[in-house]
């Protein structure tokens, strides 16, 4: 029986032969790029032959990283990614999803390996341990991205269009979306376009069959690590966030980049590898490098200027980019101390939860006891419901739940104390005879878009650019182009308001600083101080109202 050792040997000899005698046979994969057989899928989705196309990050066709049959031969310590990816690796990462997860039964090992196939360059290329950091890497990604393959669409991306008008190469069509979907949360339609012409299908006309085919999905994914990720990782893993999502790095979300750098180390000590090339500690360039940015629309779209050449962000959609089992802070960051679970936490494990369902508190029967003293006629009417309130709910865990089961109680009653002051029983969606646009052209974070009014809308009337920008970023729609989503949708409507009273309101009430406090925030300049005693009387009456029918006291300083 020939040995291992023999038949390597005897492939290598023959291999040999065949390139001094010029016969060595052309390597036929997959036509990804469209590139005709004997031609190379270079890193930026272009076909030919030679170093530029055929070299380093060379996606498919007889790439000069030879493919792992080859590479086995030749470099002994070569990887095969299908044995490294174990289903045991795999389950271990989507056995942490939360059962019921839409993802669970969409993302599969089989549907990786599958698209695996179009991509011979990934985790092949240098050393056994080079291979092993790549593919730790992007299921570290994945997993951020998806939530332990969790989710397959990105939370509230039907909401959003991510539609690069500019990009003219790749048009959006009517009525299509291009947000996140699939592993790593494939975004616009430039990403769209090109992946679906390299992979095979009509990414402009059908981004959804990213989100319903398994297969297309991860290779989606794989493409774009090929084209963005794959050549970047000798300047550590750092510099892939900086691809992916560089809206986290130069310390704008140092927690997101630690939960993904805490995913990466954890990989890399499953597959038996350190993280860096010299050290199993975490080394300074794990940090995202100081690069030269032009960041537009906050961190929805980032282009990285390197070398002349623009590359593409994937913007990430989960609130506040936190990772599971991270915390939304009231500023929108992520982390896992009393600053970010603590007293003003927007979402994920807030510390102090008293176990208070807010459905609980907020029946029909009281939702329908305010809504039903509007006028009849009045558009809003049919417009606010009691589901959309707590569909909205759903994002900001910590409202009506935080300190004692009255101090609840008391936060739902300012709540809709407010809500009704401002909406005349929620008959009102918009402001009437708004005064103004709303604009202050100060704010140069969130500009003003031209022929856009940003005067108050829905249960707490969102007004001001300065309002409208950050919670269309926090909840995922463009506020500052499409303010009239706050009046259109309901859903978007109540987190619109939600996302207010947590950024400004909810910590008045948890620190026990009174109702008045909260007039102030809401509308102190105009109301307070004695400016419009007969406005402040009514919010009160109100919200004592509502704190007798939950059966509890209204507490101090109501006034301001």
């Amino acid at each position: 029986m020939l040995s291992l050792n023999n038949i390597k040997t005897t492939l290598l000899t023959i291999i040999l032969a065949g390139i001094l005698s010029g016969i060595i046979p052309k390597i036929v994969v997959g036509q990804n790029c469209g590139c005709s057989e004997g031609l190379c899928c270079s890193k930026f989705g272009y076909c030919g032959t030679g170093d530029d196309y055929c070299g380093s990050g060379c996606q498919s066709g007889p790439c000069a990283t030879l493919p792992f049959f080859f590479s086995l031969i030749c470099f002994p310590d070569a990887l095969d990614p299908g044995i490294v990816v174990t289903q045991a690796f795999f389950d271990g990462i989507i056995n942490q999803a939360p059962a019921g997860c839409v993802g669970k039964s969409f993302f599969t090992r089989s549907a990786f390996l599958n698209a695996l196939g179009s991509y011979p360059s990934f985790g092949t290329t240098g050393t056994a341990d080079d291979s092993k950091r790549e593919i730790a890497a992007f299921f570290a990604h994945a997993t951020h991205e998806t939530g332990f393959f969790c989710n397959i669409e990105e939370i509230d991306g039907a909401s959003k269009t991510y539609c690069d008008q500019s990009n003219t190469q790749y048009p959006c069509k009517p009525n299509k979306n291009y947000y996140g979907r699939g592993p790593l949360q494939l975004s616009w339609n430039y990403n769209y376009g090109p992946a679906g012409e390299s992979i095979g299908f009509d990414g402009l006309n059908n981004p959804e069959t990213v989100a319903t085919d398994s297969v297309v999905s991860f290779k989606t994914a794989l493409w774009f690590w090929m084209n963005n990720i794959h050549n970047v990782l000798n300047s550590g893993f750092g510099a892939t966030i900086q691809a992916i999502n560089s809206g986290e790095c130069n310390g704008n979300r140092p927690d997101a980049v630690n939960a993904r750098v805490k995913y990466y180390t954890d990989y890399c000590n499953q597959l038996g590898v350190a993280p860096d090339h010299t050290s199993p500690s975490i080394p300074t360039h794990f940090l995202p490098p100081k690069m030269v940015s032009l960041t537009l629309k906050n961190t929805f779209l980032t282009l990285i200027i390197l070398a002349g050449v623009v590359l593409p962000q994937i913007v990430v959609g989960q609130n506040c980019g936190c990772a599971t089992g991270y915390c939304c802070s009231r500023a929108g960051y992520c982390g896992q101390d009393a600053a970010y679970c603590g007293t003003g936490c927007q979402s994920g494990p807030c510390t102090g939860s008293n176990g208070v369902s807010v459905s609980d508190v907020v029946t029909q029967a009281f939702f329908d006891g305010i809504i039903n003293q509007a006028p009849a006629g009045c558009v809003g009417t049919s417009f606010y419901t009691r589901l959309a309130f707590l569909n909205a709910l759903s994002s900001f865990s910590a409202f009506g739940t935080i300190g004692t089961t009255d101090d609840s109680k008391r936060e739902i009653a300012a709540f809709f104390a407010h809500a009704t002051h401002e909406t005349g029983y929620f008959c009102n969606i918009d402001e009437t005879s708004p005064s103004s646009n709303y604009c202050n052209a100060t704010y140069t974070q969130y500009p003003c878009a031209p022929n856009k009014s940003y005067y108050g809308r829905g249960p707490l009337q969102l007004s001001w650019n300065y309002n409208y920008g950050p919670a269309g970023d926090f909840i995922g729609f463009d506020g500052l182009a499409n303010p009239e989503t706050v009046a259109t949708d309901s859903l978007v409507s109540f987190k619109a308001a939600l996302w207010f009273w947590m950024q400004n309101v909810h910590s008045v009430m948890t620190t026990g600083q009174g109702f008045g406090a909260t007039i102030r925030a809401i509308n102190g300049d105009v109301e307070c101080d004695g400016k419009k005693p007969d406005l402040v009387t009514a919010r009160v009456n109100l919200y004592t109202n509502y704190c007798s029918q939950f059966g509890v006291a209204p507490g101090d300083n109501l006034r301001c």
